[in-house]
């Protein structure tokens, strides 16, 4: 018994090891999942390869991180109630790296969005911002944004992104901590759709993701995303 249990153990050694001793390591990607599918009336549930990665997952919340490996890989969306098909995204992941699947949409229109997420704190005095578009009931409209102090004037300025894209992210801007407002205007004009200040206490060099969409019960909403927290 002694014998075949300390053969286990070597076969296991030598399976952690290459022929010149040295650990194997298995390399690894994260992927973290945002729920923003108004309708669905419950949680979502996302597998890949038969695993389950996140259960119950309900609207405007975000699970932890998960070890997903770097081979390409399908991530499969089901209504938790009823295990209802809504979509697929597929990513072709980079070592160590850290993403976000965003759900959007509609149960009969579901919208995934996968985006790398930035983990290196802006610098101080600074935070890096970004926005994603998922506001279905205004999917054939761009979005201009504009990250100002909370008493700018738009109206004769530039948006730092334009004609951001129903299902899109657009990338991290570099702001200054006094930048907090965001105003979302339809693309090429001033009138304001969608309009956040955030707190004073925003962390310095935070980098955040703001996710436009609808909301359950009508009306859209802005949430905040911490991408990276000092």
């Amino acid at each position: 018994m002694r014998r075949i249990a300390a053969s286990i153990l070597a076969l296991a050694a030598l399976a952690a090891c290459d022929p010149t001793g040295n650990v194997i390591t298995f390399d690894s990607s994260y992927v973290r999942y945002a729920a923003f599918v108004y309708d669905v009336g419950g949680g979502l549930n996302v597998t890949s390869g038969g695993v389950a990665l996140t259960s119950g997952l309900t609207y405007g919340n975000l699970s932890a991180y998960k070890d997903v490996g770097i081979d390409s890989s399908i991530f499969t969306v089901t209504r938790s109630s009823d295990g209802f098909l809504l979509g697929s995204d597929t990513l072709d992941a980079v070592v160590d790296k850290k993403y976000t699947m965003y759900m959007l949409g509609t149960i009969g229109n579901f919208r995934p969005l996968i985006a790398p997420d930035d983990t290196v704190l802006s610098a101080a005095g600074t935070l890096k911002l970004r926005v994603v578009h998922g506001v279905r009931s205004d999917s054939i409209i761009g979005f201009d944004l504009y990250f100002t102090t909370p008493s700018t004037d738009i109206s004769a300025i530039t948006p730092q992104v334009a004609s951001l894209n129903y299902g899109a992210v657009s990338t991290y801007q570099v702001v200054d901590t006094a930048a907090r407002r965001l105003r979302v205007t339809r693309a090429g004009q001033k009138t304001i759709e969608l309009d956040t200040t955030f707190a004073a206490t925003v962390a310095d060099s935070q980098v955040i993701t703001i996710v436009a969409a609808d909301q359950p019960g009508g009306g859209r909403r802005l949430q905040r995303v911490v991408d990276k927290a000092p």
